[in-house]
């Protein structure tokens, strides 16, 4: 899939114009407007019995000779949530060497009116996530909507997460993407 494809998904897997606490059926709103202006790209979907999405596998179709057509995988991607139906993570595996391989983690959170993205990579050689090196936390209003945006990274041989960047959104503003690119 395309470098911005993949730029866009993670966005708006993380950022969204209301701030609403995802669940299954806004992951699948969110790829279903990503993917519906890719060509060539499929994706197959599992649910469990109330519906959530529980995994995502995502092919590009590649047409062979003689309109014949076979589907690569790229990535997987497995959800799981809260009793309530709110997403609490997003495991990310990427096709190698013929098989799944684990990439990373989202972690999503909501305390009080904070709503808070971790992202953790998979380390291969201790077969586990390391600590959190990406978050973005929202704050929100009563109505859900975002009253600023946090941006903290961790640098390699850091202990903590540093903030990198902070803004007030304007409740008018209907292009979030400008909060998530003024790094």
């Amino acid at each position: 899939m395309k470098k911005v494809m993949i730029s866009l998904v993670m966005c708006l897997m993380t950022l969204i114009s209301n701030a609403q606490v995802m669940t299954s059926a806004s992951v699948d709103h969110l790829i279903d407007s990503a993917i519906k202006d890719e060509t060539g790209y499929v994706r197959d979907t599992h649910r469990d019995a109330h519906g959530n999405i529980t995994m995502m596998e995502v092919y590009r179709e590649q047409v062979k000779h003689k309109g014949d057509s076979i589907r690569k995988p790229i990535f997987r991607y497995e959800y799981q949530y809260a009793a309530d139906g709110m997403l609490t993570s997003r495991t990310k595996f990427v096709w190698r060497k013929s098989q799944w391989q684990c990439a990373a983690r989202y972690d999503y959170s909501l305390e009080n009116v904070i709503y808070t993205v971790s992202y953790s990579r998979w380390n291969k050689s201790k077969a586990s996530f390391g600590q959190p090196v990406g978050q973005i936390s929202y704050t929100l209003l009563p109505d859900e909507s975002i009253a600023s945006v946090s941006v903290y990274g961790r640098h390699r041989g850091d202990d903590a997460l540093k903030l990198e960047w902070q803004a007030l959104v304007d409740s008018h503003s209907d292009h979030m993407n400008y909060y998530i690119t003024q790094k």
